[in-house]
């Protein structure tokens, strides 16, 4: 398959729309007035009340119906046919329409007895790189769509892959609040969406090859090219910087969270707080119990640099010290300590006697199974470790027959108890529901 045949498949062929068809439907969404601009503020005002609340569904909703992706496309697509009729249009629509949003996010917020930045409001609040690609794909679909007659339900799934409204409400919660950083953040992650939809625009009315609507000569050609270059690396630039941060915060929290994990273990004391802060890269540690003297502050500080934390601002402060406390607290509270380590103790203890009688009956379910295959006469057996009994002295091995073993059946038996035993000596003692014909004293072995 040769590249040109390739090429044929990402063509419009006939579902391209008229050029003029096209850029006049785009010419029409630019205007905002009226319809555009009533829809405009009630898509603000729930995006605001969904940031308000931290709900996703409601901010989804508020971008399906949003008409300010119109003078974004009308800007690109000027360019592209160079119209700067239609590019100044588009600009001078844009501007009121983010000064309208602003506004209206901004009196919404002010009145609002909610005043805390969940995490869809911050989500709007640190852009990077990845929504540079975002914005760029989008408009592409978007244009691309604008230009085909089956435009099918793209433009609705543009609008909330983009998300122009939520960072314009973002902005204004920030300025409700004072917030500036929120405010400059969320104003560039529109900047940002709003620059490559417009370059995805222009570059696709470019590929498409729409007729210009005036002449311009190669000097107007090379310095529009220009000014479109600088404003998309004014715009990358600061979201590639803010993409790395991004990567080594995330990184200094990963090995933070690992070294809390791992090595804030002190003696009697208790880590009852710890904060993480990737931007300032600080590690702050809270405990409660007798304090963490500078030793052991040491040791802590010297722990960081095998975590790949060189450099990290560790503190150590103790919420509540035992010598801080007067005599009777002090006591008090040591002996609810005591308490606590003695329930601890002897649920340790219990759970320790527990598994080892545990383990102590399945092994002597499996010796009698073992045994019961060696002798099918044998009725039971018995290994009983006596009280105090040191593991130098031999154990006492009961064992009861149907009928009295002959001796080979005993020397059988004492091999195989050796072997089970682990060469530890034991004394086997011989019961059996019948006497032997001739009266002998039951038989002892010890090894």
């Amino acid at each position: 398959m040769t590249i040109e045949r390739l090429l044929t498949y990402f063509r419009l062929g006939e579902n391209a729309e008229d050029p003029a068809v096209a850029l006049e439907a785009i010419e029409r969404n630019v205007v905002f007035r009226g319809t555009n601009l009533l829809i405009l503020v009630f898509a603000i005002l729930i995006a605001s009340v969904g940031l308000n609340v931290n709900s996703a569904a409601v901010i989804i909703g508020a971008m399906l119906i949003s008409p300010l992706m119109g003078p974004i496309v009308g800007v690109g697509a000027g360019l592209g046919v160079l119209d700067l009729r239609l590019v100044r249009m588009a600009l001078k629509n844009l501007g009121f329409a983010v000064a309208a949003s602003v506004a209206t996010s901004t009196l919404y917020f002010l009145v609002s007895p909610l005043d805390e930045a969940y995490s869809e409001i911050l989500a709007r609040t640190n852009p990077t790189i990845w929504d540079v690609l975002i914005a760029a794909a989008g408009g592409f679909a978007g244009i691309i769509a604008a230009a085909s007659r089956d435009r099918g339900n793209v433009v609705p799934g543009v609008a909330i892959a983009t998300a122009l409204i939520p960072p314009l409400c973002t902005a204004g919660f920030g300025l409700a609040h004072a917030n500036w950083a929120y405010f400059a953040g969320a104003l560039f992650l529109f900047i940002i969406n709003s620059v490559f939809i417009s370059l995805a625009t222009f570059s696709t009315v470019r590929w498409l090859k729409y007729p210009t609507r005036q002449f311009a000569d190669a000097v107007i050609r090379r310095r529009i090219v220009q000014v479109v270059s600088g404003i998309v690396v004014l715009t990358v630039a600061p979201s590639i910087w803010l993409a790395v941060r991004l990567v080594q915060q995330n990184t200094f929290k990963q090995r933070a969270d690992r070294f809390v994990a791992m090595e804030t273990g002190v003696p009697d004391n208790y880590l009852v707080q710890r904060t993480v802060d990737p931007v300032g890269r600080s590690i702050v540690l809270t405990y409660m119990g007798s304090g963490v003297d500078s030793v052991q502050e040491a040791q802590l500080r010297r722990r960081l640099d095998v975590h790949g934390l060189s450099g990290c601002d560790l503190q150590i402060r103790t919420g509540l010290s035992l010598k801080e406390l007067g005599r009777e607290d002090r006591a008090r509270t040591a002996g609810l300590q005591r308490q606590v380590e003695e329930q601890r103790a002897l649920m340790a203890q219990l759970s320790t006697i527990k598994d080892s009688l545990a383990r102590r009956e399945a092994y002597r379910d499996e010796l009698m199974r073992e045994a019961m295959a060696l002798e099918p006469d044998l009725r039971w057996l018995v290994v009983v470790d006596l009280p105090g009994q040191a593991d130098s002295l031999p154990r006492v091995v009961s064992a009861r027959f149907m009928h009295y073993p002959d001796s080979v059946q005993v020397a059988r038996m004492d091999r195989w108890l050796a072997q089970k035993l682990n060469g530890r000596g034991h004394t086997l003692v011989i019961a059996a529901d019948s006497l032997p014909r001739v009266p002998t004293t039951p038989p002892k072995r010890r090894r």
